[in-house]
Parts: C-alpha cells; structure tokens; sequence
C-alpha cells in the first residue's frame, strides 16, 4: 500500500511539475516605457500634472505634486536643471529624479516644438549624454490602451472591434514577450517595439483592451507566448520570419492572405516611378538600363540587380532598395515606395510622332494630377511625357532626359510577417471573431489567459 502510495505522489508531483512548465510566464501589472519615439533626446521638457495625486522625488527629497503642479527639465552648459512650480531653476546634481504615482492620474508632457503627449501613470527622468530620458511607469493594460488605436484605429470599433480584439491580444503578448528574462523596458517606437502614445490616442479601441484583458497567444504544445508579429498589410501574401529576420518560426510562416486583397487604399496597390539616372545616382550608377529582381515564393523581393549598361553592376537588398525611396515622416499615398512586394517595367526612350525626344507611354490622368506642372494646354500631348519625371517624390523637370523610366508596382506596406492588420479588420468586417483571426494569422497556436 505504501508503495502504490509514493508511486501515486511521484505521478502527482511529476504532472504537477509538467503543468507548471507549461504555465505562461506572468508579467508585473506595471511596465516601464521608454519615451523615444516622440521625446527621445530631450533638451527642455514640461510636465504637469493634469490629474490625480503625484510625489516628486529629487534623490532623496519627496514633494507632494498634486494637479496643476509643473515640472521643468532643461540644460545650461551641458548641466541638468530643473525648475519646480515656477520657482528660481537649480540645478540638478543628483542621480534620481521621478513622478510617482499615488492615486490614478495623467501627466501632459510639453516640448518648445509643440510635442504634447499625455500620459497615464508615473515619469522617470535620467540625464544622460546631455539629454532627458523619458521613460512612463504605467499599468499594462493601460499602456495597451495607447498602443491598439495607434497601431489599428479607433474608428475601426464600427464595424471592426473584433479585429481591434486581435490586435490587443497580440500586442498584449508582443509585451511579454518582450519584458521577459529580465528585461524591464519596452520602447514607444513602432520602428524598435510597437507602437504607444499614451492617453492621447485612447477611445473606443479601449473596449477592445478591456474584453480582452489579460489574454495572450501562447504555443499549443509548451503552452509559451509566442512572437506575436505584425504589419499593416501583407499584399495579400504573408511572409515567412525567417526571410526578414534570419529565425524560422512556425507560428510566423507565409502563406496566401486573401483577406487582404482589396482594401487598405494606397497600402493595397501603390506604384512608384523613377528616372533611369535618379535610380542610378540613388546607388552610385550610372543611368540605370536594367533592373532584375530576386524573389521570395511570397512575391517580396530578395535582392535588386542593377545594371547602367556602362559596364557597372550594384546589387542591393530588398530592404535596402525599399529604404532608399521608402517616405519616411510622410503621409502613405498611392504614388510612394511601401514595401518589398513589387514588379518592376522599363520604359525604354523613343521618338514620339511630333520629333520630341520622350516616351512612347504617357501619364494617366491619376499621374497626372500627381504632376500638374508637366500637363500643358497643347493639344498635340495626351499627357505629361515620362521622360520628364525625376520620381514619384522628387516631382519633374523641365527637361526630358533620354534614357527612359522604371515604374514600380506594388502591393502591401510593412515587413508582412504575422497578422495583417488591414486584413484583419475585413476578416473582422466579413463577420470573424478575433480568435479566428489570430488563428488564421499565427500557426500552432492557442488563446490563453495568461496574465
């Protein structure tokens, strides 16, 4: 009896142990931001307390600053200094400096070039290499509450919620999975991290956060949060994890997305013209005569070959040609650069009909419009010659140029691994519930209730 006993406690403890492997790691209520993406490398800040009940500790000095209290961080000479309630600046010799919390409050946070942000929760500061450094102590489903109508929208609650579902849960589990094994801070920046701009952005999205909360997308044989990735939009094709970023994953695995096709506007089909010899100049060419692509099964371009014709070759990545024309800080139309899933056509140079050195293709009336200096009165020209195009951003000239075009056809916007967030929102549309949605997107999966 005694036997079968310590055999039954053996089986217990062991499956015990199982179920505690499997067990996602939980994470602290409180997450610590780093504020790069719209204050990184601040010179003067303002802070003031907005709402609820704050402490300002300098070292080891502890100040009540209740609402309406303001806090100045600035440099003279390359030294910290601070100023406190409109009060005379002093300056700042000590190594902590923070905005803690007492009761639930909000914190506006002001720059000498109009940047304000609000923020739930509390503020460190740290001077270094002659700036502030930000980073926002906030509760973690209120940090997802600055994090899903940004990187989604909040007008996509009508119509869309459940894919606003699918976007909490994956950014819930991208945050543990990036807090985890001892790392206690997370970036604001969509180009490091994801996404966040603090209470600013919070509205109908919150729902969403809220229905969700503590949800998160684990592995369905060890039962651990995944690398939940994500893009705008995939062109209606996912890509494998491995071709962006070096790592097999199979929850991140390419394959065919036609819930894409269709919608997002410019992020659906965008194209992108450019001159032989910009292209060229672009990549230390002469006029550019060929260009031949390297694809991946997806369509995403693996390596552009370059070709002036003048004897020199360049070969670059995909990424790297992307970044080159890519519209960094502008706003996303249908006439840019916007990922790595595209085709290319030459427009060789020709005589037209009437003796001008131009093009035999004219612009329609959409590239048009995109050129209106070029569109005369004459009736002779159908449209702006081709050959007058510097590029889709660059604008023309005034001159033709003799060596041709290159016109770039593309679909999508972003590295397209993972969900798809504009194919989401019509699965959402088309009447699929988040779960299935995160289903669709990430492979081997489950939705666990992790936090």
């Amino acid at each position: 009896m005694l036997r079968i006993m310590y055999r039954f406690l053996i089986l217990w403890l062991a499956l015990f142990i199982l179920l505690l492997s499997q067990t996602p790691p939980c994470q602290a209520n409180e997450v610590s931001v780093e504020l790069v993406w719209k204050l990184g490398h601040a010179g003067w800040v303002e802070i003031d307390v907005e709402q609820g009940d704050y402490q300002l500790i300098v070292d080891t000095t502890i100040l009540k600053f209740p609402a309406g209290s303001t806090l100045q961080l600035g440099w003279g000479g390359w030294t910290p200094i601070l100023r406190i309630n409109q009060e005379e600046y002093q300056v700042f010799k000590g190594s902590a400096l923070e905005l803690k919390e007492n009761n639930p409050g909000s914190l506006l946070v002001k720059t000498p070039e109009g940047k304000d942000v609000v923020y739930r929760g509390g503020l460190q500061f740290n001077w270094q290499d002659g700036h502030w450094q930000l980073i926002n102590r906030v509760e973690s489903e209120d940090y997802l509450k600055g994090v899903v109508p940004i990187e989604m929208s909040n007008e996509w609650a009508h119509g869309g919620i459940e894919a606003l579902k699918a976007q909490a849960v994956a950014a819930r589990t991208y945050l543990i999975k990036h807090t985890a094994n001892g790392k206690k801070a997370i970036t604001d920046s969509p180009d490091i991290d994801q996404a966040y701009a603090g209470m600013f952005v919070e509205g109908e999205a919150s729902a969403a956060v809220e229905a969700t909360q503590g949800e998160i997308l684990v592995d369905d044989q060890s039962w651990q949060p995944i690398e939940a990735l994500y893009s705008a939009h995939s062109g209606g094709y996912t890509e494998d994890a491995k071709n962006v970023w070096g790592n097999s994953d199979i929850h991140n695995v390419s394959h065919p997305d036609p819930y894409s096709e269709g919608v997002g506007g410019a992020a659906n089909h965008w194209h992108f013209i450019v001159s032989a010899p910009v292209l060229g100049s672009t990549f230390g060419l002469g006029p550019v005569k060929n260009v031949e692509l390297d694809k991946f099964p997806s369509g995403r371009v693996i390596r552009v070959r370059l070709d002036d014709g003048f004897g020199h070759v360049q070969t670059v990545t995909g990424r790297t040609f992307v970044k080159a024309f890519y519209p960094f800080g502008q706003q996303i139309r249908t006439d840019a650069f916007l990922g790595s899933l595209f085709d290319v056509q030459a427009i060789k140079p020709s005589h037209d009909m009437y003796g001008k050195f131009g093009s035999t293709v004219f612009l329609g009336f959409q590239e048009s419009h995109d050129f209106p200096e070029l569109t005369k009165s004459s009736q002779k020209e159908q449209g702006p010659l081709l050959s007058k195009i510097l590029s889709s951003s660059l604008g023309s000239s005034t001159d033709t140029q003799p060596f041709g075009v290159f016109i770039f056809e593309g679909r999508g916007w972003g590295h397209g691994v993972g969900m798809s967030q504009w194919g989401a929102y019509n699965m959402a549309q088309t009447g699929y519930s988040y779960k299935e949605i995160l289903s669709f997107y990430y492979k081997n999966t489950l939705v666990h209730q992790g936090v």
